[in-house]
């Protein structure tokens, strides 16, 4: 528990010292490194949101196990099948729409061929799901993945794109265009309507703040904490699952800022919001005996 508690901590605190180094040096980081037809950032940016929704999927094939498997009540199991169908959909939907939309390889596919791509590995990784959790005696497993999507949901849903929505940050792809000027991280951009207009751009193009794509990535770190937390037996891949969880984020970071979809502050600020409700997701579950006991 020490562990975990001080990796995120840590990880908190390097978040909070990119917003701040971004906040003063942001468009000049993005001068110096992005490029908007850089082809391995953008690779990233279309691969790992894939990677991260099949951590997802895994969750769903739990509750798909929950639901089949487990010892639970009708109502309960209809829950569980409506959770796992709905996780299952959301992984295709959120990874396939990447590939070939704005922020990927845009107009060089047909949309379709996107959703397309991940389908095998989000079925794979919803079968892995299953198989590990079919057999799991913790009766309680379901209420800490239930957690654990709610530190995602939360975050992502109400924080992350309800701040893209009010700020409209303009992304450095089209500030470098030299349509809009640059914004900090903290200024609202009230124009974003007649820039769109005037320059052909679109509302994504004034997304940059925070980092959705740098947030999907941290979703890894929550899975590897704790789906080894719902099931012991995987307790002795949580620390290699984190080290890849890290190195995903930082990947996709510096992936975002060369891809001139973001800065500095948005990628740590993507990341910062779900580290910080994995902090208090953590913190409900080994305060709480009844989920705590088998821990």
């Amino acid at each position: 528990m020490k562990k975990i508690r001080i990796l995120l901590y840590s990880l908190l605190c390097l978040t909070i010292l990119g917003i701040i180094v971004g906040s003063f040096c942001d468009l000049n980081i993005s001068k110096a490194i992005a490029d908007k037809n850089n082809t391995f950032a953008l690779l990233i940016s279309v691969l790992i949101p894939t990677i991260a929704f099949s951590g997802l999927a895994i969750v769903g094939g739990a509750f798909f196990a929950f639901a089949i498997r487990g010892d639970y009540k009708k109502s309960l199991k209809v829950f569980f099948y409506i959770v796992a169908i709905g996780i299952v959909i959301i992984s295709e939907y959120f990874s396939g729409r990447e590939y070939f939309g704005k922020n990927g390889f845009y107009n060089k596919a047909p949309q379709i061929v996107g959703y397309l791509i991940p389908i095998i590995p989000i079925l794979l990784m919803t079968y892995l799901g299953f198989y590990l959790f079919k057999n799991n005696e913790n009766k309680n497993a379901w209420i800490i993945l239930l957690i654990a999507l709610f530190a995602i949901l939360i975050p992502y849903v109400f924080l992350i794109e309800g701040i893209k929505l009010f700020v409209h940050r303009p992304r450095f792809r089209i500030v470098n265009e030299g349509f809009v000027p640059f914004k900090a991280w903290w200024e609202n951009f009230k124009d974003y309507k007649e820039a769109i207009s005037l320059y052909n751009v679109t509302k994504e193009d004034f997304k940059s703040f925070p980092s959705g794509h740098t947030a999907e990535a941290t979703m890894l770190l929550i899975f590897s904490i704790f789906i080894p937390m719902a099931n012991t037996y995987l307790k002795k891949y949580q620390t290699p699952a984190i080290i890849f969880s890290i190195c995903m984020i930082l990947i996709m970071a510096l992936g975002r800022i060369l891809a001139a979809a973001h800065y500095l502050s948005d990628v740590s600020a993507g990341a910062f919001t779900l580290i910080l409700f994995a902090i208090i997701a953590y913190e409900i579950i080994i305060h709480n005996k009844k989920l705590n006991e088998t821990l």
